[in-house]
């Protein structure tokens, strides 16, 4: 079963192993939300090399070299992406007895949420089953498509007093 939960990863260290297509879509997403992301590729792409010194919100830094179970230690949460599932399977069970999320498929402790923001909301679209990435998105698709026809009132319904994140670098 999978619940859907907004997770607050401001500054917080985030662990991408993988730095190619998937590894790198995910970084730039998390840097976006203010993560702390650290990338470990023994190969990554330009494109990975090209978020370090990107202007984001989080910071990311890049590690040349295999991962090593030591690299989940202190993670918030995890994204297995390489395209070796050897890899990807060893570094969700490092997590799961670190009890760290990590998302890895099917068979990760997390999963990746397709979203798209509406001003101060965000809406996401999750599988509960067999991940389906392709049926998640044009749901996310349809239903962001709803919000932005003006179709549903967005305004706030009470004054914004949001939390204040105050987290130690690490």
């Amino acid at each position: 079963m999978t619940t859907l939960v907004g997770v607050d990863l401001t500054g917080r260290r985030v662990v991408v192993v993988g730095g190619g297509a998937v590894g790198t879509r995910r970084t730039a997403a998390l840097a976006a939300d203010g993560a702390h992301v650290v990338v470990v590729d023994p190969a990554p792409s330009d494109d990975a090399r090209a978020l370090v010194s990107s202007p984001t919100v989080g910071r990311v830094e890049l590690v040349e070299r295999p991962v090593t179970e030591a690299d989940v230690d202190e993670a918030w949460l995890v994204v297995a992406a390489t395209a070796d599932e050897a890899v990807d399977a060893a570094v969700a069970q490092w997590c799961l007895e670190r009890r760290t999320w990590c998302i890895h498929g099917a068979a990760g402790t997390a999963r990746s949420v397709a979203s798209s923001r509406h001003g101060d909301l965000l809406l996401g679209v999750v599988s509960t089953g067999v991940p389906d990435p392709r049926r998640v998105a044009g749901v996310r698709d349809a239903l962001a498509e709803h919000l932005a026809s003006g179709a549903v009132d967005l305004r706030r319904r009470r004054p914004h007093e949001g939390p204040t994140t105050e987290v130690a670098d690490g």
